[in-house]
């Protein structure tokens, strides 16, 4: 059965849309402290609001309303799958390289074995409902900022060099999550179509 989020999203045209692990908000408060110091970097830097920080695990673009079923079936598939999981947070860097930077993340340092089967099992999944496969190596994170321009990349590097070790309490990875992103002019706004419950087995 299809739930009242889901039956709420397909109403419209096309929804886009985005699958991910969603991080609880006392998590979320840290990890922007944490991120604290890397906000004196001078230049443009579109930093992500705490409502919005996520582990991305395959963004799906526009879906209609079939295909926001169809990923639901899938989902529910992949959730049966797999057992839950701890997740750590720790390390900060950019992508793609430290000399064209575009992304500050903060790395994963506990869960990433599962977070790459998950994912690998999620990209199957859509892939055999239609949508292309992601051909890029999957490194976990959190992307905590987009960069539009720096007035220095060594200030920047030098920063994330010195960046101190974090202490963020890991979080219990329980749930994969169907969300709808809607672009504004202050910034996306995130919202949950569908949350399922990892019931797999544990590991042996």
């Amino acid at each position: 059965m299809q739930s009242t989020l889901l039956r709420r999203a397909v109403n419209s045209n096309g929804v886009r849309s985005f699958i991910s692990i969603e991080i609880p908000r006392p998590i979320r408060e840290q990890i922007v402290g944490v991120a604290e110091p890397l906000r004196s970097t001078r230049g443009k830097i579109n930093w992500c609001k705490p409502n919005n920080l996520h582990i991305t695990l395959k963004f799906l673009g526009t879906c209609t309303r079939g295909r926001l079923e169809s990923i639901s079936k899938k989902l529910a598939q992949i959730a049966a799958r797999h057992a839950p999981f701890k997740i750590g947070f720790g390390g900060v860097g950019v992508f793609p390289t430290p000399v064209a930077p575009r992304v500050i993340w903060l790395g994963i340092t506990e869960g990433k074995e599962e977070l790459t089967a998950l994912v690998a099992d999620v990209e199957a999944s859509m892939e055999a409902i239609g949508f292309k496969r992601e051909t890029r190596r999957y490194r976990p994170h959190i992307t905590l900022g987009r960069i539009k321009y720096l007035t220095s990349k060594d200030e920047l590097n030098k920063a994330i060099a010195e960046f101190p070790e974090v202490s963020i309490d890991p979080v219990v990875a329980d749930h994969i999550f169907l969300m709808r992103s809607q672009l504004h002019p202050k910034g996306a706004i995130y919202t949950i179509i569908e949350r399922l419950c990892f019931s797999g087995p544990k590991p042996s």
